[in-house]
């Protein structure tokens, strides 16, 4: 029998593998929040002491070093580190982009870089007291307490310092409740299908291809439907959705279905949760269906074509 459990075909196991190994996925609205929560703890009023970039292509940080954090943010999938002095440090993960917290010690050594100066580390290792340095580290940024820790792969994620007032808003942010109304009026005119439309940053803040499969699941819409066409009841599950799932995404750390870990180091748990996402070919837990996969704008769309009706009937 499959490991998967009765009614999987292994052969459709194998595919989904290689499907989420080619797919792209990257820290959404719940991971950024959940590190945003996480140095909420950590980092206000605590001072910078040292910065040491590990990738040229970072580029210079400057004007951070001897100030003290305000406050930390979100802002849709941007992570913004306030600074005393009118200053904002914002961080995107990107792709594979992610934080870790080395509490205590100073890893800021000249020995903790590669061979080539100023290239990402590719491989882990200890310092001379024994304080971890690891694999892909792009930047560190020492405090009294520890030491925050990039570490990114693909080398997509960026770290940019800007004076606050420059800092753009966001249409609507999810996670502060979304009005249906609103969005129903913005899609009115947008032939977009409506999971792009939710994907779209320019319109709603830092729901990516994990949640908006989701959302759509749980709403009962299929993700091909012109976002114009739903109406005003659709629209309102839609954003009731959005809040449910993106909060339970949140309250479980997040999805780790790649290499996603939180502040400290733990993979999120809401891929326990997951009814579509990365379950092509299994049953549908709704309504004993089968989950398909197809792709949209490039990018895997998971989904019950029987629970989430291309038009309502």
């Amino acid at each position: 029998m499959s490991p998967k459990g009765e009614g999987f075909d292994d052969a459709i196991f194998i595919d989904t593998a290689i499907s989420l190994c080619k797919e792209k996925m990257m820290p959404e609205l719940p991971e950024v929040e959940t590190l945003c929560r996480q140095l909420q703890t950590i980092l206000p009023g605590e001072e910078i002491r040292r910065i040491q970039i590990l990738d040229s292509r970072l580029g210079k940080i400057e004007g951070l070093v001897g100030r003290r954090v305000e406050a930390v943010k979100r802002r849709g999938k941007f992570l913004q580190i306030c600074i005393c002095g009118g200053l904002t440090a914002e961080l995107h993960l990107r792709m594979s982009g992610r934080l870790f917290w080395q509490k205590g010690g100073d890893p800021l050594l000249s020995r903790v870089c590669s061979r080539k100066k100023e290239e990402p580390l590719k491989s882990s290792g200890r310092i001379k007291n024994g304080a971890p340095f690891f694999a892909y580290s792009r930047l560190m940024i020492a405090f009294p307490t520890g030491t925050l820790i990039l570490i990114d792969p693909r080398r997509f994620a960026t770290f940019t310092v800007q004076p606050v007032e420059k800092t753009p808003a966001l249409v609507e942010d999810p996670l502060g409740g979304l009005s249906a109304r609103r969005l129903r009026e913005i899609a009115r005119t947008r032939r977009l299908p409506v999971k792009s439309f939710l994907m779209d940053q320019r319109l709603i803040a830092g729901i990516g291809n994990i949640y908006a499969c989701e959302i759509l699941f749980a709403a009962g819409i299929d993700p091909r439907r012109p976002s114009s066409g739903l109406s005003p009841v659709e629209w309102r599950k839609v954003a009731k959705m959005s809040v449910a799932i993106l909060e339970r995404a949140v309250a479980c750390r997040g999805t780790t279905v790649s290499d996603w870990r939180d502040l400290f180091g733990c993979s999120g748990t809401n891929q326990n949760h997951l009814a579509v996402y990365a379950r092509q070919g299994e049953i549908c837990r709704r309504c004993g269906g089968r989950i398909e996969r197809i792709t949209q704008g490039g990018r895997g769309t998971w989904f019950c074509p029987s629970c989430q009706q291309k038009r309502r009937k």
